[in-house]
């Protein structure tokens, strides 16, 4: 099994290799565990000297450290680690601002999908038989059909042929549909319950963000949120924020 620090590192150009040759196995991994553990690393020197996987003693080190070929090589070798520790640092910032890039990008989407939200793609329009029809199904035929009870009595009992919507199971759990889904419920009592992202407030989000609404919030005192779905549709339209505005306080008077 190979001992910390005895296999050369990423940062070994060839001018570290030859640098290193000039030492024993042992130094060279004395010098990389130093470099590693104090010079580029959080250990002081005292505790790094105490660890028990220091590969040398503490008057050897000493010793060896005021050696010119070992200095040449130490002052190499902390130079190029330092060059590979900041390359690191800089491809992890660059992979940090590429994941938020693409996450402004992703939300963004959902912004504008939540614009374009229509809860009748959730529901589907189905037909059936009950003889106990609730107001909010609409009676398209009827019949009399004959029923016999469990006391084995048989009476004629008027079934009603019913259209209603309920809601359509695939779609609710197919992801391009249920992203859209702000809240859902189901409860014996009052049934499923499907609540959508407002439309509207991201509609006025889409429109900040794209500095279409700028105009008027400066000049205007404006609740974006009171704005009524055919005003927003209109500004998103490019028609002028401020005559929109105007046309709605005119109205009003």
């Amino acid at each position: 099994m190979l001992k910390p620090y005895q296999v050369p590192h990423e940062c070994e150009s060839a001018e570290i290799a030859e640098k290193l040759a000039a030492l024993t196995p042992r130094q060279r991994r004395a010098l990389r565990s130093y470099v590693w553990q104090v010079e580029l690393g959080e250990k002081s020197l005292t505790a790094w000297l105490a660890s028990p996987l220091c590969p040398l003693a503490r008057s050897t080190w000493y010793e060896l450290r005021d050696r010119w070929e070992f200095q040449a090589a130490l002052e190499a070798y902390k130079r190029a680690g330092l060059e590979w520790q900041m390359s690191q640092e800089r491809r992890s910032v660059e992979s940090a601002q590429r994941k938020l890039r693409l996450a402004t990008s992703g939300a963004a989407e959902r912004l504008v999908e939540q614009t374009n939200a229509d809860i009748g793609n959730l529901f589907k329009v189905v037909e059936r038989w009950t003889d106990d029809p609730l107001p909010s199904q609409e009676i398209i035929g009827e019949e009399e059909r004959e029923v016999t009870d469990k006391s084995g009595k048989t009476q004629m009992v008027r079934f009603y042929l019913v259209r209603q919507a309920v809601v359509d199971l695939n779609r609710l759990k197919d992801p391009s549909y249920s992203r859209l889904v702000r809240k859902f419920s189901d409860s014996p009592r009052s049934g499923i319950s499907i609540e959508l992202y407002d439309a509207q407030a991201a509609v006025v989000k889409v429109l900040e963000a794209q500095g279409v609404l700028r105009q008027s919030a400066l000049g205007l005192n404006v609740d974006l949120g009171g704005l009524t779905d055919e005003q927003l549709e209109r500004i998103a339209a490019g028609e002028d924020p401020l005559q929109v505005l105007a046309g709605q306080r005119m109205g009003n008077g």
